[in-house]
């Protein structure tokens, strides 16, 4: 090789090594700061972690002036050795340690520390670790040991405060070990057949033991466990657990009487509340309810409606007369929604210039456009046990009506309500009010709450 040729080699070499350390330092298609790939180093540094990375990046906000607003997601692998405590506590310092990065321009910057643990395997080309869970934003890695829990005790997949077990006995003992350290942990078997979800409470075994065993029964396809709130049942907390049933065949096949026999024995206890159930025949043709071992709660006894706390009864007065319909302006207030529950309130406001007393619930009526009537509408009172109760209304206070229904579709542009009529009181006229929002989707069949007169106070919600 002549001497030229070689220094024209050596140049291309320092230009390429040149190019390479550039393209290294800037990187144009990569977002993340140094700053935040230094503390991934520094959280991988952690005994206990095997990886720590920045697996996301972005600037949600930008502001030349104060700022940049920005998020960062970090993934954080840990030996999957380690007792829970250990576990959580070496997630805790990793969380830490990308929390103390700060980022040039960036005034604000919100994480996401993942945790994964145990051999990944692949699935539609993304690995699926068998635990992951997650490190609250203020550094709380509770949820880490709780995954961890539940994973030894044998759960082959840990999600959060979901895990699987591979059968139903496997979901007995992880409903056990969340019930010993009071882990509000939602379980499945690996095929569905067997599923507990209580809405963030912490499993019952008992129950959980009768789920697998009705799992378990001839003409039984699934079983899931849940919180429900069946009308006409009020318990401590509103909620009772309740078995939903799916069968292979009709509901009145041997197999499904055969199962209902067996729920209803009185031998069948399983919890010290009271625990309902439903076969589903497939297609939700038809069910059977009912309550395990036959013990339904008791019916409510009749009250009515406290005040909220800290609110001021108005005075009593035995001689105040009757609200008469001239009496009361009436108004509707502005409707509010919920967990798919619509509510709205009737107001009625004591004009008379004296104290008079109202004492039951208004009649309602809804109407769509063309003021005709929903059909088939049914009011029920608004709660199982509430009852009216006398309340003598101030001149110039105002007393309210609750009412209360399920969410209903309006797809297909159907007829809503645009007027509620209402008679406040026995023998007064009808007041015919339109919503502050019209188009109330009380619809054809709907299913009505309504509650008797009551003080209007701060604090109803």
């Amino acid at each position: 090789m002549t001497r030229r040729r070689t220094s024209v080699l050596v140049s291309a070499l320092i230009v390429a090594a040149a190019l390479a350390t550039l393209v290294v330092a800037w990187r144009p298609w990569d977002p993340v700061p140094d700053a935040l790939r230094a503390a991934a180093r520094q959280a991988a540094a952690v005994p206990g972690v095997v990886s720590a990375e920045v697996s996301g990046y972005e600037v949600t906000l930008r502001d030349a002036k104060d700022g940049d607003v920005a998020r960062a997601t970090f993934d954080v692998v840990l030996d999957d050795g380690l007792s829970p405590e250990s576990a959580s506590a070496a997630a805790s310092r990793a969380d830490r340690a990308v929390a103390a990065a700060r980022v040039d321009s960036v005034r604000t910057l919100s994480r996401t520390t993942t945790v994964r643990a145990g051999e990944p395997r692949t699935v539609h080309g993304v690995e699926v670790y068998p635990l992951t869970a997650s490190v609250g934003e203020d550094g709380d890695a509770t949820a880490v040991a709780d995954a961890f829990v539940l994973w030894r005790a044998g759960a082959e997949r840990v999600s959060g405060p979901s895990a699987d077990a591979p059968d139903g006995a496997a979901l007995v003992r992880l409903a056990r070990t969340a019930a010993d350290h009071e882990i509000a942990a939602s379980l499945r078997t690996a095929d569905g057949a067997l599923q507990y979800d209580t809405s963030g409470r912490v499993p019952d075994p008992a129950v959980a033991r009768l789920a697998a065993e009705t799992a378990a029964r001839p003409g039984v396809a699934s079983v899931s466990v849940s919180a429900q709130v069946p009308d006409g049942v009020v318990v401590a907390d509103g909620v009772v657990l309740g078995l939903d049933v799916h069968l292979t065949g009709p509901a009145t096949s041997t197999e499904a009487d055969a199962l209902t026999r067996w729920l209803d024995d009185p031998r069948r206890t399983a919890a010290g509340a009271p625990l309902a159930y439903t076969l589903w025949e497939p297609g939700y043709g038809s069910s059977v309810a009912g309550w395990v071992a036959g013990t339904a709660p008791p019916a409510p006894e009749e009250h009515t409606v406290p005040l909220p706390v800290g609110a001021d009864p108005w005075p009593e007065d035995d001689d105040a007369p009757a609200c008469g319909g001239k009496d009361l302006r009436l108004t509707l207030g502005a409707p509010d929604a919920a967990a798919g529950s619509r509510y709205l309130a009737v107001r009625a406001e004591n004009v008379s210039g004296r104290p008079c007393a109202l004492d039951g619930v208004p009649e309602l009526a809804f109407r769509n456009a063309d003021g005709e009537p929903q059909h088939d509408v049914t009011v029920e009172p608004s709660a199982p046990g509430v009852v009216p109760g006398r309340v003598v209304v101030p001149a110039g206070d105002t007393a309210l009506a609750t009412v209360q229904w399920q969410a209903m579709s309006t797809a297909n542009d159907p007829d809503v309500t645009t007027t509620v009529d209402v008679v406040p009181v026995p023998g007064a006229g009808t007041v015919s009010l339109t919503p502050e929002y019209p188009g109330l989707d009380v619809l054809d069949g709907a299913e009505v709450r309504v509650g008797p007169w009551v003080q209007a106070a701060e604090g109803w919600s």
